[in-house]
């Protein structure tokens, strides 16, 4: 019976999410990580958010009870509640996997033996899903293209023609965070499950730069999974981000570039699993973006530094001179603010989509 509430637990927890992992012994033996069989149990009850009130009809837990268990589930990452934009009244819902339990349990950059157990049944998992992917992949990667970005960039400020005022406020770091009252900074949750495997990250030491916003911050500071901190603080750290050659990554409520932000993350090729993914081969590089990186032939000294910082790999040296792959720039503007000659510049092109599925590994 036990591993049949956890198994139910796991279904639920993966049909909250849009990644498709597979109910196996890793996935299960991580949530017997992270919960009691009691939680587990009453997870079980989510086939969708819920209120407090739908909560108690659907439970046998009075109302101390279930006030315990919920405050435990969000305590460990299991769970988020967050008020209801239109209501104000609190919704709790399941997190999924990936993304969302493995973000919260490593986002307080906790080092026991129960965060490294858990380093490694993520990297498990990570590695069991592009098993799956590449073993599929004829049958699998049509799939990926239905689905929405999780991500999108918002590129280096510095590199953002400003000359005609055409630069859109969300297209602009800083002014995304001068929309929001409360802010929270937590563990970057890939650098810090690197850490715990022993590969710590190749581009940066700082370890503290995840950024989040309003109700999704509120969440963050009250169950401590990050700390308060104000808006001069959080452009303090972009900057910082900027001058170690990370990806401005934000994400948006429900995936959705039309709703608000709730987080942005300063990502790198070698930790961050938006990157990682699509180099393990289990999922295709998918993210917006407006602006494309340009190459002015005239500068360009072909030193090589814009290959190397890429984190799409679009960039490569013909006749020793920088040449741009458009179906994999990201716009990020990494390489422009990171090039000694100025040979690069951003372009904006208007939100598109790249997408670049996931290379086949495997034959």
């Amino acid at each position: 019976m036990t591993d049949q509430v956890f198994h139910d637990a796991a279904s639920t927890a993966i049909a909250a999410g849009q990644v498709p992992i597979p109910v196996n012994e890793t996935l299960i033996q991580l949530m017997k990580t992270i919960m009691t069989e009691e939680q587990a149990d009453f997870l079980k009850l989510f086939n969708k958010s819920l209120t407090r009130e739908e909560l108690l009809k659907k439970s046998d837990l009075d109302d101390a009870a279930l006030d315990d268990m919920l405050n435990s589930l969000m305590d460990s990452g299991i769970i988020t509640g967050i008020p209801s934009r239109s209501t104000g009244q609190m919704v709790y819902r399941p997190l999924p996997p990936i993304p969302g339990i493995f973000e919260y349990t490593m986002m307080r950059g906790e080092t026991g033996e129960k965060q490294k157990t858990l380093a490694r049944l993520f990297e498990r998992i990570f590695d069991e899903l592009a098993d799956m992917v590449q073993e599929n992949y004829e049958a699998v990667s049509p799939m990926f293209e239905t689905m929405p970005p999780m991500t999108r960039i918002i590129p280096v400020e510095k590199e953002i023609d400003t000359k005609f005022d055409t630069v859109m406020p969300y297209e602009d770091v800083k002014k995304v965070i001068d929309r929001f009252d409360t802010i929270a900074v937590a563990y970057c949750y890939c650098r810090h499950q690197k850490d715990l495997l022993g590969k710590p990250c190749q581009m940066t030491d700082e370890r503290k730069n995840c950024l989040l916003f309003g109700r999704t911050a509120e969440f963050v500071i009250h169950h401590n999974f990050g700390e308060r901190i104000s808006k001069d603080k959080a452009k303090t750290i972009l900057e910082s981000a900027e001058k170690a050659g990370l990806v401005h990554k934000a994400f948006h409520e429900k995936s959705d570039t039309d709703k608000e932000e709730f987080a942005i993350c300063n990502c790198c090729k070698c930790c961050c699993e938006t990157f990682q993914i699509y180099y393990r081969g289990a999922g295709p590089a998918a993210t917006y973006t407006s602006y494309m990186a340009k190459v002015d032939k005239e500068l360009c000294t072909g030193c090589g530094e814009c290959v190397d910082i890429c984190p799409m790999e679009a960039i490569e040296m013909v006749d020793d001179l920088s040449r741009i792959d458009e179906s994999r720039c990201i716009g990020c503007g990494v390489c422009a603010y990171h090039c000694p000659a100025e040979a690069l510049h951003l372009e904006r092109t208007g939100q598109r989509k790249v997408f670049v599925p996931p290379p086949k590994i495997k034959t």
